[in-house]
C-alpha cells in the first residue's frame, strides 16, 4: 500500500467514525446532586534525621592519649579515623577557615551530629563522651573546602577562668570552683540556635539550650568542660 492509501484509510476511519457518533449520540446519564465532604485536615508528622553512613574517603589521624593529639587535613568531606588510649572524651579543633556553605562533624550511624556550623569557621567540638565508646573511632568531617582537624584529649584543652566570650562553637575547660554559671546569647539569625553541655568531676551533667535570645543563670557544679553549639555569640560566666 502506498502513502496516499495509507493515509486515505486513516481518514476514512475517522470520517466514518464521526458520522457513528453523530448518528448515534449516547445516552444522557442521570444528574446527581454533588454532596460536599469535608477534607480531613491532615495530621503533621515528625520527620526523623537522616542516619550518617561513612564516607567513602577516610584520613587516618593516628593516636591520641594523654599529652598526645593526631591530625588530619583534607578537602571536601571525608572521615577521620583514629584511636584512643586512656578513658577521657575527645575534643575535634577545626579549621575550616577557607570553607564555604556549613561544616557538620558527626559520626557514622548518629542522628544528630556532634555539630555543625556555618563556614568559614575556626570552632571545636566534643565526641567520644561516652564510657563504652570504643577506643577506634570514626568521625565524619562534612565540609566544603579545604580543612585540618586536631584531635585531643579533653584533659589537654587549655583551663580557663572567668568570663569567655566567643562567637561558634567551642569547647570550654572552665576551672573555677562554683556552683553556677550563667549564660548571655545572641543568635546570629532568625534560624540560630544554643546548645550547652556541660560535664564535671561530680559526674553530674547539665544540658540546656535556646532558639532565642537569652540571659539565664543555671546551676552547675565546676569546675567542668562546656561543649557550646552555635552560630551566635555568647558570654559564660562561673557564678559563686
Amino acid at each position: 500500500m502506498t502513502v496516499g492509501a495509507v493515509v486515505a484509510a486513516v481518514l476514512l476511519m475517522t470520517g466514518c467514525a464521526q458520522e457513528m457518533d453523530d448518528a448515534a449520540p449516547p445516552e444522557p446519564t442521570a444528574s446527581r446532586t454533588p454532596t460536599h465532604t469535608s477534607t480531613p485536615t491532615p495530621t503533621p508528622t515528625a520527620t526523623t534525621p537522616p542516619i550518617a553512613r561513612a564516607l567513602p574517603d577516610t584520613v587516618d589521624a593516628g593516636t591520641v592519649s594523654s599529652g598526645v593529639s593526631a591530625t588530619a587535613s583534607a578537602t571536601g568531606p571525608s572521615n577521620v579515623a583514629f584511636h584512643t588510649e586512656g578513658a577521657f572524651a575527645v575534643v575535634i579543633e577545626l579549621d575550616c577557615s577557607a570553607c564555604t556553605g556549613t561544616a557538620t562533624v558527626t559520626a557514622p550511624g548518629r542522628m544528630s551530629p556532634f555539630g555543625r556550623a556555618t563556614a568559614p569557621l575556626k570552632g571545636s567540638f566534643l565526641t567520644a563522651v561516652m564510657r563504652d565508646d570504643a577506643p577506634d573511632q570514626t568521625v565524619i568531617v562534612d565540609a566544603q573546602g579545604p580543612w585540618s582537624a586536631t584531635m585531643r584529649s579533653w584533659n589537654d584543652i587549655p583551663s580557663v577562668s572567668g568570663a569567655q566570650s566567643g562567637t561558634g562553637p567551642a569547647v570550654l575547660f572552665l576551672s573555677d570552683d562554683v556552683p553556677h554559671v550563667s549564660v548571655d546569647f545572641t543568635p546570629a539569625d532568625a534560624d540560630d540556635s544554643f546548645s550547652g553541655r556541660v560535664f564535671t568531676t561530680s559526674d553530674q551533667p547539665k544540658i540546656f539550650g535556646n532558639t532565642e535570645a537569652f540571659a539565664e543563670q543555671f546551676d552547675v557544679d565546676l569546675p567542668g568542660v562546656m561543649a557550646i553549639q552555635t552560630n551566635g555569640t555568647w558570654t559564660v560566666t562561673p557564678v559563686p
